[in-house]
């Protein structure tokens, strides 16, 4: 039973054996029904296309940078004229919008208080006078009596005291009528220069005291004079510049000064420029003169003007190749095929153009270009146009 066993076994093996060996395919030879091989590369054998670039070289240039400033328009001069003297107010002789030339009455005090008593200085110096012609009399009767030895030391010390008290009173008397007259002079009140009349606070009938009014005696609390007047033939327009444009201007700076509602524009320069900073604003503030002959231009209009600065050597730069904010920014310069990220200081100038201020020289081969926004630093870039589109 075993013999037979035993042979059938390895016939089966040798069978199974032969099987293998028909479906195998020399080494090498690869067969037509597997996929094909994968390679594998390292990253650093692949290398990125460049990417494609313009390049502008920075500017110097002669630049005039104009300086805007808007403000209001501003009397010369003006002024709230009141009473030298108190009193009743009796007489106006002008009105709001009158215009009044230097020395015209404006208006009057009630003269007859001021009358009397300039009566009474008139009176106080013929007594003074009376007195005075009397004490000199005996004083030269004395002397002459003196020279002679008849008269004592005494009796001359005496009469020289008398004679001094009444030129000194004569003296007194003599002041006191010019302040008299002065007074009744004082209650017309004129014109201080050319003005227009813009503003009246008091009227006849009312009681004015110099006690408060500006200039005098501050005892009365403050207060108003009749009228305000204001010099406006020649205006000035009161305009703010920020700080940072100071350094542009100067006295004598020429410009032009457009005013709303006047649909013109008038020449003019910087006469007055703010020696303090408003801290808040940080603004200064600048003051230009305009003749204003027949009156036309009224104060409290709207003004701006536009100054120009003197000519200056710039480095500019178009303003499409900077990139970063404000307090970083940068530009993408192109040194041997590579963009090398450069930080610079830069400020505009117009729509078009940056100043640059640090970072750059004249010679750097700045990038830009639709492309600028994909750019790294180190990035490989190729450079085909000589300016950007």
């Amino acid at each position: 039973m075993r013999s037979w066993i035993v042979p059938g076994l390895v016939l089966l093996l040798a069978l199974g054996t032969c099987g293998k060996g028909d479906d195998s395919k020399p080494a090498g030879e690869p067969d037509s029904g597997d996929a094909p091989a994968k390679t594998t590369q390292s990253p650093a054998a692949v290398e990125l296309k460049p990417i494609e670039l313009s390049v502008i070289k920075p500017v110097m240039e002669q630049i005039i940078e104009p300086v805007v400033g808007t403000g209001t328009i501003a009397a010369t001069q003006k002024s709230n004229i009141g009473p030298s003297v108190s009193g009743v107010l009796e007489k106006t002789f002008v009105g709001v919008g009158d215009r009044v030339k230097s020395g015209d009455p404006l208006f009057e005090i009630r003269q007859i208080d001021f009358l009397t008593r300039l009566q009474e200085a008139q009176f106080q110096v013929k007594l003074a006078q009376a007195d005075f012609a009397n004490a000199k009399s005996e004083y030269d009767r004395i002397s002459a009596l003196q020279a002679s030895g008849v008269v004592s030391k005494g009796q001359m010390d005496k009469i020289q005291a008398q004679y001094s008290v009444s030129e000194a009173r004569l003296g007194i008397a003599e002041i006191n009528l010019t302040k008299a007259r002065q007074s009744l002079d004082d209650t017309t009140v004129r014109a201080p220069y050319d003005g227009v009349i813009v503003g009246q606070n008091k009227y006849r009938g009312e009681y004015l005291s110099v006690i408060g009014m500006p200039g005098m005696d501050s005892g009365g609390g403050g207060g108003r004079g009749v009228f305000d007047i204001s010099k406006i033939d020649t205006v000035a327009a009161i305009v703010e510049i920020p700080e940072t444009k100071l350094r542009f201007v100067r006295l004598g700076t020429p410009g032009v000064v457009r005013i709303d509602g006047m649909n013109r524009e008038y020449p003019s320069q910087v006469h007055v420029i703010n020696d303090q900073i408003d801290p808040v604003s940080r603004n200064v503030q600048l003051r230009l003169v305009i003749l204003n002959p027949d009156y036309a231009i009224k104060p409290g209009l709207f003004a701006r003007a536009t100054l120009n600065s003197d000519p200056r050597t710039a480095l500019t730069l178009d303003r499409r190749a900077v990139l970063g904010q404000l307090d970083a920014q940068y530009v993408f310069v192109a040194v041997d095929g590579r963009a090398r990220q450069t930080k610079i200081k830069a400020r505009e100038l117009d729509a078009l153009r940056v100043e640059i201020l640090e970072g750059l020289s004249p010679d750097a081969h700045v990038l830009a270009g639709p492309n600028l926004m994909w750019v790294n630093d180190g990035d490989a870039v190729s450079v085909e146009m000589a300016y950007v589109d």
